[in-house]
């Protein structure tokens, strides 16, 4: 199934490159997990898609294709806005159960006004259980970071990071929990 998976993301990453206007590929890890994600916006349109794995070495597996929206809240703030979903695949390590859901949700990205190159990003997407099918009763993406802009092109930046599947079997399956360190690339 992971094949499958890794060559659907694959394809469709591929297939709307060619029409692309911008990419994001952002990178992070801790000692336990790595996640990346690759983000396009269409061009002519304000449609951003992109697919993700966060892989955690003890706990499990998420792969995801997303979907959003984004744009400045008004200039002067240095707020951005987005908002959309993701379709995730999740294959839980500690309950050995596998399923799909779709998390509703978006992000807030906002430049500090009085700090030259420093923001502060939040992401947040919800699968409820009527959006969570097979042995997933449930999914909750979190995050949050200080990044820093040190080239145009190029962040680095401090995360936190909570990911956890609600199963079939008692209580909730955390995936991924805890700080990382990552990089992001604008091309």
């Amino acid at each position: 199934m992971k094949n499958y998976i890794y060559s659907f993301l694959s394809v469709a990453c591929l297939a709307v490159s060619g029409s692309a206007f911008c990419h994001t590929l952002d990178l992070n890890l801790n000692d336990d997990a790595v996640a990346v994600d690759y983000t396009t916006q269409i061009k002519k349109s304000e449609l951003n898609v992109g697919a993700g794995l966060l892989h955690n070495q003890d706990l499990g597996d998420v792969y995801y294709g997303s979907f959003f929206v984004a744009d400045n809240v008004n200039k002067q703030s240095g707020l951005l806005a987005g908002i959309g979903g993701r379709a995730y695949y999740m294959d839980v390590d500690r309950s050995d159960e596998s399923g799909t859901a779709i998390g509703l949700g978006g992000f807030l990205n906002w430049d500090l006004p009085n700090v030259t190159n420093l923001s502060l990003r939040s992401d947040i997407y919800y699968a409820p259980d009527v959006l969570a099918f097979d042995e997933i009763e449930g999914y909750l993406d979190f995050s949050a970071r200080v990044q820093y802009r040190i080239i145009e092109q190029a962040w680095i930046y401090l995360g936190y990071r909570n990911a956890e599947a609600k199963t079939e079997a008692p209580g909730k399956a955390k995936i991924d929990e805890g700080g990382h360190v990552g990089i992001m690339l604008w091309f």
